[in-house]
């Protein structure tokens, strides 16, 4: 499907239990959903079940949805947010992992702690603060659909009473709706922050004795804030990152492929996201390929070394399927 790497890559960064779901206006798509629903409930049964639904006014069961869409003008006065003019015949929501139309709005449901990440890295990736417009009504469809589509901005709504009542929100979850494009700029920075994370390792004084003579022992050498290592033809960089909570639990290995220039190293990108999936990852710099293997532990690193037999199995099995892939990305790409 087009959209399931980037669907995966933002659920794994933020721990999502729930998919981000796709929403289209006046697509191709024949209406079918079995009985008049609210769009709310419609969102939250294609992020928790994977359904996907097209609807048309006939299929709202909420004039406040048939409204902020744009399915009817207002009788009287005026109605913020809306759709303007009120064009809109009929309406696809999916799970956007499932998704092969180019949607106009994303839509996350999440914990409020949950989405709080997801806010922070949306400041990081703006330089600026989030802004959100939102009144504890026409939530999901107006706050999280209306408002992304007609202003092209990332907004953040607390939901509503009836989402709540009716469409089977829980009292922790809130949501954001991103137009498209906001969405998958968010997403791609993701990959570049997590190889950040990995590739930031303690200083050599953090770590216990202990730990530093077994990966010695593996044939590394002490660097600053990394361990070093010839293995066959490449140099081996070996990270001890640091969880949210400055608890380690996992190991990076990394090995920097140079290339003639930086457009050479750009054309390589299309075997690199083939053939570095995860738990491999990479990234371009200048005239290099970063290629990263991260090696979760399932436990304190500290624990881990103490099974010796153990750690040194994973550690020298990581190094030798990282070897493998970076010789055969070498043979598919023009250093």
């Amino acid at each position: 499907m087009k959209y399931t790497e980037l669907t995966k890559q933002f659920r794994q960064f933020f721990e999502l239990p729930l998919t981000p779901v796709a929403v289209k206006f006046n697509s191709d798509n024949e209406p079918n959903i079995p009985h008049p629903m609210r769009y709310c409930e419609i969102v939250r049964k294609a992020a928790a079940f994977g359904t996907s639904y097209t609807c048309s006014a006939d299929d709202m069961s909420c004039a406040s949805a048939e409204l902020a869409l744009g399915f009817v003008e207002p009788a009287y006065g005026d109605v913020y947010p809306r759709v303007k003019p009120a064009n809109t015949e009929k309406m696809t929501v999916e799970p956007l992992d499932k998704c092969e139309f180019e949607p106009d709005v994303v839509v996350v449901v999440g914990t409020a702690s949950k989405l709080m990440r997801v806010a922070a890295t949306l400041s990081k990736v703006k330089g600026d603060m989030v802004n959100a417009r939102f009144k504890g009504e026409f939530a999901v469809c107006g706050e999280c659909t209306t408002i992304p589509v007609m202003e092209n901005k990332v907004n953040l709504s607390l939901l509503c009473a009836g989402a709540r009542m009716f469409s089977d929100y829980r009292n922790d979850e809130i949501v954001f709706g991103f137009p498209m494009e906001a969405f998958v700029e968010l997403t791609e920075s993701l990959k570049e922050e997590s190889i950040t994370k990995a590739l930031c390792g303690c200083l050599m004084d953090d770590l216990p004795a202990r730990l530093v003579e077994a990966i010695l022992a593996l044939g590394f050498t002490k660097g600053t804030d990394h361990f070093l290592g010839r293995f066959g033809d490449e140099i081996v960089r070996l990270y001890i990152p640091k969880d949210e909570s400055g608890k380690s639990s996992s190991i990076t290995l990394h090995v920097p492929v140079k290339f003639k220039d930086a457009d050479n190293a750009k054309g390589s990108k299309d075997v690199a996201s083939c053939m570095f999936e995860e738990p491999m990852n990479y990234r371009l710099r200048d005239n290099w390929v970063d290629v990263i293997l991260l090696i979760d532990l399932h436990e304190p690193i500290r624990r881990a070394a103490m099974k010796t037999e153990k750690f040194n199995a994973l550690v020298n099995n990581g190094i030798e399927v990282m070897l493998d892939r970076v010789v055969k990305f070498k043979r598919k790409t023009t250093q």
